[in-house]
């Protein structure tokens, strides 16, 4: 059961490495799962699927349960994922992103597993027990943490492998989050005649144009990602789409700024005599974590054992969501730490072993 410092960093770089090659975006993880499943498998660890496909497993041990958790999928395609080896460092070429979010976390999670259904196997396991659920589709709207089966898992705390930088980053507040698709529907003519037609591209930019840019208003983040109209440049365009998004730490504020949104669309489309399909879904509820929790308790006493290998905990807030807005609306109080990946989505995305063998560390003083 005993390894030295080095033989574990060479285990969670070979895993990562490992895990880099797969692609998987969501709904097309099937290849990094199998990965999971046959790791765990040749070391006779147990995997539960629930109907989503999220991957549960549970370690047996003493006192209350705790959760760990990252997910599978990865933010864009990369089959063919090239990187820089620089000491410690993993980073990306600049062709591409390099998927250390969130496989870093994945990997440290893989050998965490190994090793504590190892100790438990032994008879040697302290630590409490262990919900460690790896999650599909997060990155499209955290989809398997809200369709996870919640009555395979016990535990009241939680920890999210998934947030930029080492372990010392906790997050302690995070935004809710509205999801926004609009159509327009025009009518397509020659542009030699466009008294004839309905340009839905006039709608969506006189209702786009209507609205602040970055900020809707103060304390809402306002984000069109995506914008498609026409199909022909000699052709007015019959139809147009954008998908957006809206985040705030103020749930009814993000509510009613989805609110203002479809009425400018709605209105902006009766301008020209255009159809409007629009939906803007309500997709998470944001958190703001109260530190006398006894989990921040555990925190503390954790990063304490650590000393200077890792410094005193940065806790801050993000507007970025995670899988532990979902938890967290569950009723399990749940915090995402730094997980050895950096610049996170860029083709500038890197990877830290050094980082990563420290949350593995980190996490096996946690749970005991």
């Amino acid at each position: 059961m005993t390894q030295t410092n080095s033989e574990r960093v060479a285990r969670i770089k070979k895993t990562f490495l490992e895990l880099i090659a797969i692609d998987g975006i969501f709904p097309y993880e099937a290849a990094v799962i199998e990965y999971v499943r046959e790791r765990l498998s040749t070391k006779n660890v147990p995997v539960i699927a629930d109907d989503f496909g999220n991957l549960i497993i549970k370690i047996p041990g003493r006192g209350d349960a705790v959760l760990l958790s990252t997910h599978l999928d990865i933010p864009e395609p990369q089959p063919n994922v090239k990187f820089i080896e620089d000491g410690d460092w993993i980073t990306s070429d600049g062709s591409g992103i390099l998927g250390a979010d969130p496989k870093t976390g994945l990997a440290i999670l893989i050998e965490f597993a190994i090793d504590r259904f190892a100790e438990v196997a032994a008879g040697i396991y302290a630590g409490a027990p262990l919900d460690i659920v790896l999650t599909r589709g997060e990155e499209t709207g955290l989809l398997g943490a809200r369709a996870l089966d919640y009555s395979l898992i016990d535990a009241k705390i939680g920890l999210v492998l998934d947030e930029d930088g080492p372990v010392t980053q906790v997050v302690i507040q995070a935004p809710s989050f509205v999801k926004i698709d609009a159509k327009f529907i025009g009518k397509v003519v020659h542009p030699r005649e466009p008294e004839l037609g309905i340009n839905a591209l006039q709608a969506a930019v006189t209702a786009l144009a209507s609205l602040p840019w970055g900020y809707s208003t103060p304390g809402v983040t306002w984000n069109v990602g995506m914008f498609s109209s026409g199909t022909a440049r000699n052709s007015v365009p019959g139809e147009c789409t954008f998908a957006a998004e809206l985040r705030s730490y103020d749930a009814a504020l993000v509510r009613g700024e989805n609110e203002r949104v479809r009425l400018a669309c709605e209105a902006a489309a009766k301008s020209v005599g255009a159809q409007l399909e629009y939906s803007g879904e309500f997709e998470f509820e944001g958190y703001s974590l109260n530190r006398a929790h006894p989990l921040f308790q555990r925190l503390e006493k954790t990063f304490a054992s650590l000393g200077n290998a890792v410094g005193a905990p940065n806790y801050f807030a993000t507007f970025g969501g995670s899988d532990a807005n979902i938890f967290n609306a569950h009723g399990i109080q749940t915090v995402p730490l730094g997980s050895g990946y950096y610049r996170a989505h860029e083709y500038t995305e890197a990877a830290n072993v050094g980082d990563m063998d420290l949350i593995y560390e980190f996490l096996e003083r946690f749970v005991k």
